[in-house]
């Protein structure tokens, strides 16, 4: 919980400088993994019951693809390797407890580590029945994007209107 209110402290001094010099800080830079196990996915439940995607902001000179690896690391505890961009996003910022992001996010898989839960929250897999309940509008959005960008399993056609002939029956 402490960790928790760190950040609200921190979110409501940056966007008080930002106030004080017009408005002219630059967003955030953000990076995001979605990792998805047998229709379940990596999340993290943040208090009061919401859900977000394990990630959090690039360090100096962190490219955006180490910062995915590393906030899942350090919000789950589990070792991911990113697999492909699915998108960036921009969130502006609404209230003094949110601060404009411009953020990366990728689709990734485990590949080691034991789950636990992380400073911001508790770690844990949600089906996606859950997942979209608790996710926001933004994170639903994303969450979409990724279900379109994930490669198809073998001998799926695209779409069902593939013209694609049939096999002949012997």
């Amino acid at each position: 919980m402490r960790s928790y209110l760190c950040v609200l402290c921190s979110m409501i001094c940056f966007n008080t400088l930002n106030v004080l010099l017009g408005g002219n800080l630059p967003p955030f830079g953000s990076a995001a993994v979605i990792v998805e196990e047998q229709d379940y996915y990596l999340v993290v439940e943040l208090p009061r019951g919401r859900v977000v995607f394990p990630g959090g902001f690039m360090t100096w000179r962190e490219d955006p693809k180490h910062t995915a690896q590393r906030e899942a690391q350090e919000e789950t505890g589990l070792l991911v390797r990113v697999d492909h961009l699915i998108g960036t996003y921009f969130s502006a910022s609404d209230s003094f407890l949110n601060m404009s992001t411009v953020s990366c996010v990728y689709a990734a898989e485990v590949i080691g580590g034991v789950l636990r839960n992380g400073v911001e929250g508790r770690a844990c897999w949600l089906h996606e029945e859950e997942l979209r309940k608790r996710l926001s509008p933004h994170s639903r959005g994303i969450l979409d994007d990724y279900l379109r960008s994930r490669p198809l399993p073998r001998g799926i056609p695209a779409s069902s209107d593939s013209q694609m002939p049939l096999p002949l029956a012997s």
